[in-house]
């Protein structure tokens, strides 16, 4: 069991704009075991919901609040910049660190937003058995899902919500056919991180909308697994060539020289201590890729991680004004329900399991055979897919983004999506 640490988050650009308190787990000194990241599609329905229940607690427990006021007052050091990936890897282990404070055997899954990316209103995982879809009309509260009736406290006290870009839509995601074309063409960390948080990063957070394109959006659970994705993304990027385990380059937002031994903003550990996934501290790998290798030697803090274990050297805390107290419950708050909407939580908790799982399962299957029907039936017409639209600037700019990149991206992915159309209209099986 980790050990907890309450830290009182500090941030400075100037003057104290933020503090919280909710607990930080110490990273693991070494790997006992190395745990697997899947599509959440994939989990058995006990799975789903053992996923479920634990990020329920994490929400009563106003976790929820703390990550999104902490993301939200240093969003502008880990965006624009190349402390994007080391950043939110660390963020997302934070997240599974406090998972595993409530259930021990939780593992954070992704959302592959990918596989439903010319049509994501069919996306299982954007349904009434996953997180839920577009907020109601009136307020844009999420309504259904695993967090229907959701309250926050960040940053005013209010509902979830989710707006989606075109009302009814998100419009499209982007192909993984067009972010490996990224991985091919990308040979260095910051051409890589540029492209993907202007491009494929971005057009998830803009299409859903409400909180999600709010730099609070970790108040909602589904950033977690959006985030996992892009981590999954970086990975898969990195297991093309070793030596980008061991070196990253570009610019922090303060325009001085990224390496390995570069902080990071809150945590203070060393960039180079999240380049390797199943490392200490971190323990885990993806589905679907190779095991990286086990390299600790360029990070300054896993060796400092690694003599502690060993019993040669102490590790200082690293976070600021820490507190060595159990955090405080708050009291979750709820939206009044109305009569046939949402998802109950006391009424799933009365339904027996195996009706549940039954059900789930049933539910996944229909969208699954809508999704193969809609393909065969798209193949009789020859209905051309539609790319993503591009992001508005005045959006970019808000959110520290490249509206240059994101030009470039765009002129990208339009680019792939026709080819992908063009070979469809040959007869071609396109791979998307």
């Amino acid at each position: 069991m980790l050990r907890y640490i309450c830290v009182a988050i500090i941030v400075i650009v100037g003057e104290v704009i933020a503090r919280t308190t909710f607990p930080m787990p110490r990273l693991a000194p070494a790997c006992t075991t190395t745990t697997v990241r899947r599509d959440i599609v994939t989990l058995s329905p006990t799975e789903q919901q053992r996923f479920f229940r634990v990020v329920r607690e994490m929400h009563r427990r106003g976790w929820m609040d703390g990550f999104g006021s902490m993301h939200d007052h240093i969003a502008h050091q880990v965006h624009g910049s190349e402390q994007f990936f080391a950043w939110h890897r660390r963020f997302l282990r934070h997240f599974e660190a406090l998972m595993q404070e409530i259930d021990p055997d939780a593992v954070l899954p992704y959302w592959n937003w990918a596989t439903y990316w010319q049509n994501p209103y069919a996306d299982p995982v954007l349904s009434s058995a996953f997180f839920g879809g577009n907020g109601r009309p009136t307020d844009n509260c999420v309504m259904d899902g695993a967090e229907a009736r959701w309250g926050r406290n960040y940053p005013t006290r209010s509902c979830l919500t989710r707006k989606f870009r075109y009302g009814a839509g998100t419009g499209s995601f982007w192909p993984m056919r067009a972010v490996r074309d990224i991985m091919t063409s990308a040979k260095t960390h910051a051409q890589f991180r540029s492209r993907i948080e202007n491009g494929a990063h971005g057009i998830v957070h803009l299409g859903l909308g409400g909180d999600f394109e709010t730099m609070w959006a970790p108040v909602d659970v589904l950033f977690f697994l959006h985030h996992a994705m892009i981590d999954k993304i970086w990975a898969e990027w990195q297991s093309r060539d070793p030596q980008r385990f061991e070196r990253v380059d570009g610019y922090d937002s303060a325009r001085q020289a990224l390496t390995v031994d570069s902080a990071m903003p809150f945590y203070g550990e060393d960039v180079g201590s999240t380049l390797v996934t199943n490392g200490p501290g971190y323990c885990y790998v993806y589905d679907d890729l190779p095991m990286p290798p086990a390299i600790v030697k360029k990070s300054k803090f896993l060796m400092a991680l690694t003599k502690a274990a060993n019993g040669t050297a102490p590790v200082a805390d690293r976070a600021p004004n820490q507190i060595p107290e159990e955090p405080q419950l708050r009291q979750e708050p709820q939206l009044s329900p109305q009569p046939g909407v949402g998802l109950d939580d006391d009424a799933v908790a009365d339904t027996d399991t195996d009706s549940k799982e039954a059900a789930v399962q049933l539910y996944i299957k229909g969208h699954r055979l809508a999704a193969i029907d809609a393909q065969a039936s798209a193949k009789a017409r020859i209905v051309d897919f539609v790319a993503p639209q591009p992001m508005d600037a005045s959006w970019l700019k808000q959110r520290n983004y490249d509206v240059g990149e994101a030009a470039r991206m765009q002129k990208l992915v339009d680019d792939v999506v026709d080819k992908i159309n063009a070979e469809r209209r040959q007869g071609l099986d396109a791979d998307a």
